[in-house]
């Protein structure tokens, strides 16, 4: 009977882990495809003209298969993310995996959706994309050449819990890049042209950036893509406890977590403002935090080292054998002997 309360209870969590996990991603999921369909990218007309109405999307007059390529992936995701809300109550598609295997569809849609609509051009389309793949792939090649010389290890509780706290940090870190990536790259910084330039170079719907600064305005969206495709894979390698726990313990996810980071770091100081200097002031600043934090990070491990080497030596000092004192009545049977 124990074991059979035992069992159940474990069932339970791992019944309410999936819940929240599908929650989770299904509200990031809706929040970022609805703010993204109703101002999608390129911009709304402002005027009456040309065979188009004032609040048109720009991107639909301009390239119709580009558009209808986001509009769906986008749409796609948010229904699905919405369906799986409301039957994520549902035991049986939580036991069976069904809404985790839908929530998987729901990043890709996302992943489609992004491609098509945060550029203008098909190969920085396919290399956004490739991005994803690579990433897993990445991942794969770092467990496989991890567990050549890795001994399998019984389960461990205490191991099972830290990976599960790494687990929801790694987590919460690839919904935030993913939900601000993601918008950033739908609405890049500067706006949108409303109408073709005089030299037929741009058109309208063309971000302003990439108009004015076609250098600045690439190192941001390579710098943004790599961030949110680290982080749609993240996810999607989390999700799995037999993909998550290899990943983790080999340290491949933290190594994409901080070029995930850099890489955000790097989109802000390109696309926050047009000016160099200032760009440097943003990078510089964000080196000296992450120097203080190392230092701090430092100076904490050295004091647990050694707090351990003092604990090891009071160890010691306390389990040596005192010298061995004869008693006096001893001494009088020696002497008596002799």
């Amino acid at each position: 009977m124990k074991m059979r309360t035992l069992m159940r209870i474990i069932a339970r969590e791992a019944l309410d882990k999936a819940r929240s996990l599908v929650l989770l991603l299904a509200t990031l999921a809706a929040a970022i495809t609805y703010a993204a369909g109703l101002d999608p990218p390129g911009g709304l007309w402002q005027d009456n003209s040309n065979g188009h109405m004032a609040g048109d999307p720009i991107l639909l007059t301009t390239n119709l298969a580009r558009y209808r390529a986001f509009y769906y992936c986008n749409s796609v995701a948010f229904v699905a993310s919405l369906v799986a809300i409301v039957l994520v109550q549902k035991e049986k598609l939580v036991k069976h995996h069904a809404l985790e295997a839908a929530m998987i569809l729901v990043l890709f849609g996302l992943i489609g959706a992004y491609a098509a609509g945060s550029c203008r051009d098909v190969n920085k389309s396919i290399y956004a994309m490739a991005l994803a793949g690579a990433v897993l792939i990445y991942v794969v090649i770092h467990i496989v050449f991890f567990t050549l010389d890795h001994k399998d290890k019984k389960d461990d509780a205490r191991e099972d819990l830290l990976l599960e706290k790494r687990r929801k940090r790694l987590l919460l870190f690839a919904i935030l890049a993913a939900t601000i990536t993601y918008q950033a790259g739908l609405t890049p910084p500067g706006g949108f042209l409303l109408q073709d330039d005089k030299l037929g170079r741009h058109h309208a719907g063309d971000p302003v950036l990439l108009d004015n600064y076609p250098r600045r305005y690439n190192a941001f969206f390579y710098c943004n893509s790599i961030s949110f495709m680290l982080s749609i894979a993240l996810i999607i390698l989390l999700v799995n406890p037999n993909l998550y726990r290899p990943a983790i313990r080999s340290n491949a996810l933290s190594v994409c977590t901080a070029v995930g980071l850099l890489c955000l770091m790097g989109a802000y100081a390109t696309g926050s403002t047009q000016h160099l200097k200032t760009s440097i002031y943003i990078i510089v600043l964000a080196v000296v935090v992450l120097l203080v934090a190392a230092g701090l990070l430092l100076v904490f491990l050295l004091k647990r080292l050694s707090g351990k080497t003092d604990m090891k030596s009071v160890r010691l000092n306390d389990h040596r054998v005192p010298p061995r004192v004869e008693a006096p009545l001893h001494r009088q049977r020696a002497k008596w002997r002799n």
